[in-house]
């Protein structure tokens, strides 16, 4: 066979086969209808997913039956169809337009489709790219404003230290300050993703550390704080102060969700996946009002959001963070029951890895 041969698919038709070219990942399509009523070329929507079968790829019993009446009905009148709507099944309506090819042409009919459900999806995601970049720009600003503001702060802190005063609260304060410098510096990362710097983390004295600086809210709200830390080893690759921020992100939202005396669970412990990799499991579960499910399969997309003032930034940078450390995030929940937050991380086993060095 010659280089220049039509190539074949999986289903065993060319790739320039009418049938293959129904298959082309298209927002609109084309049919060109030859004598005979068969298919002579065609470039047609994927997403209408037809199903050509492979002994009469060319014919119109290839298309779906409400397709394929409409064209047969429009070849036996001669006459123009425009814009006339079709139902797919209950999920794809298409817009049909039928011109019949007067004289001698080898083609008796040209069938144009749109699909008009498209039409909104493009709008969506463009005023979400709009939204993007303005936020970007925004968080450029923003970030070296605060970053002006922190030295005072900083500054103020160096002095404590250097008296002696509160050197535990002086110690946590200033890491606190060299996260929040971190963050403001890669604000809106999950459109600007960075290499991490990423060491040996154990996960629970991160853990502890982020809800020690969370005690005041827990305590405020009669909170009952239960810690089941089973994972052992605890130690994962990766950057501390984005896993914090990870953690700080789910634990706010957890104590947000809740009223008065409730319970907040935060439990690691270790699984294998699918290729035996050893995972470090942490779920951080609450007694809250829970998530409408309609809302969970948005909850980590950027700038989806169910609180009055929130910003829908949270959870989707915690998903891009944990990505980025290999790691997965997901969510149960139940309304007026509360939610659980699963994530899982590779972990990192010290003993063994100095063995082999």
């Amino acid at each position: 066979m010659s280089a220049n041969a039509s190539r074949k698919s999986a289903n065993g038709l060319s790739d320039h086969h009418p049938a293959s070219l129904l298959q082309e990942p298209l927002a609109c399509g084309v049919l060109v209808i030859g004598k005979g009523g068969k298919i002579t070329a065609s470039s047609v929507d994927a997403s209408l997913q037809f199903s050509p079968d492979q002994p009469q790829a060319a014919s119109l019993s290839v298309l779906p039956p409400p397709l394929a009446r409409l064209v047969r009905d429009a070849a036996k009148s001669g006459k123009t169809v425009f814009n006339r709507e079709i139902q797919l099944g209950k999920a794809t309506t298409l817009r049909i337009t039928v011109l019949p090819v007067q004289g001698n042409a080898a083609a008796e009919m040209v069938v144009i489709l749109n699909r008009p459900s498209l039409a909104p999806a493009v709008e969506q995601n463009l005023r979400r790219l709009d939204r993007l970049a303005g936020l970007g720009t925004l968080s450029a600003s923003m970030a070296h404003e605060i970053k002006n503001g922190m030295v005072a702060v900083k500054t103020f802190v160096d002095m404590l230290a250097q008296k002696g005063q509160d050197t535990e609260l002086t110690e946590i304060v200033g890491r606190e300050l060299a996260r929040i410098n971190a963050i403001v510096t890669q604000m809106l990362r999950f459109a600007t993703p960075h290499q991490a710097a990423f060491a040996t983390v154990r996960v629970h004295e991160l853990l502890d550390h982020s809800l020690r600086l969370m005690q005041h809210q827990i305590g405020g709200k009669l909170i009952s704080l239960q810690r089941n830390y089973r994972a052992q080893p605890d130690t994962v690759r990766g950057d501390d102060a984005q896993l914090q921020q990870v953690f700080m992100n789910l634990l706010l939202n957890a104590l947000e969700a809740m009223g008065t005396n409730g319970v907040l669970t935060v439990s690691t412990d270790l699984g294998r996946d699918d290729e035996g990799v050893t995972l470090l499991q942490l779920t951080i579960q609450d007694t809250g009002i829970g998530i409408a499910p309609e809302h969970q399969e948005r909850l980590f997309e950027p700038f989806f959001t169910t609180k009055k003032h929130g910003t829908g930034l949270g959870l989707a940078i915690s998903r891009r963070i944990l990505r980025e450390h290999n790691g997965t995030i997901c969510v149960r929940s139940e309304s007026g029951k509360g939610s659980t937050f699963s994530l899982s991380l590779p972990v990192f086993e010290i003993v063994q890895r100095a063995g082999k060095t």
